[in-house]
């Protein structure tokens, strides 16, 4: 008898982002669209990521709306929005994960918590330890060491607040002044 073995699937790699002072511009509890604006230079960047094989994927805190400062509804607007901008460079992102809980319901998928990495790798196919994540605050960090990726900070945002707790962190957080510049991460 003559058995076929199923091809091995190569696991995906993925370059997870934080929304908020990575992808657009840190504007604290930001809620409408015509607040969104691109960092110089990012569209670029995700598109040169995205030709090398990354999945894009965004991963985001927004306690505003257990705050009841905006709803999912306006998160969504927003979130079209910044897909429609990052559109023009040709870029796609495969999916959004959003944590809308306040930060006292102790939830399980609020930064730091990997939860959203972890059900982005197992949705997607995703090899963790083969991706990054380029986030802005200490959550960000934290969030990418627990889930065993490659932590990256970037300087725009909180960057520069969470740069000066850097060396408390177990592991080597690779430092960007910007998303633009995460480029020389790709191998040529």
């Amino acid at each position: 008898m003559i058995t076929t073995l199923t091809p091995y699937t190569q696991l995906q790699k993925a370059l997870f982002l934080d929304r908020d002072g990575v992808v657009i511009k840190y504007v604290p509890y930001l809620s409408q669209p015509e607040q969104v604006e691109l960092p110089l230079g990012a569209g670029e960047a995700l598109k040169r990521w995205q030709d090398a094989g990354y999945l894009l994927i965004l991963i985001t805190n927004q306690a505003g709306v257990g705050r009841g400062y905006y709803t999912l509804e306006d998160v969504d607007n927003v979130h079209n929005y910044i897909i429609d901008e990052y559109g023009k460079f040709g870029v796609t992102f495969d999916d959004i994960f959003l944590c809308p809980h306040h930060p006292q319901e102790n939830c399980s998928c609020r930064k730091p918590s990997p939860k959203m990495l972890i059900d982005a790798s197992k949705k997607h196919g995703i090899s963790l330890s083969q991706s990054f994540f380029v986030g802005d605050a200490p959550s960000d960090v934290e969030c990418a060491i627990n889930a065993e990726c490659e932590p990256v900070l970037v300087l725009t945002g909180r960057g520069q607040e969470t740069l000066e707790n850097i060396a408390k962190y177990p592991r080597k957080v690779e430092i960007f002044d910007s998303l633009q510049d995460t480029v020389k991460l790709l191998k040529p």
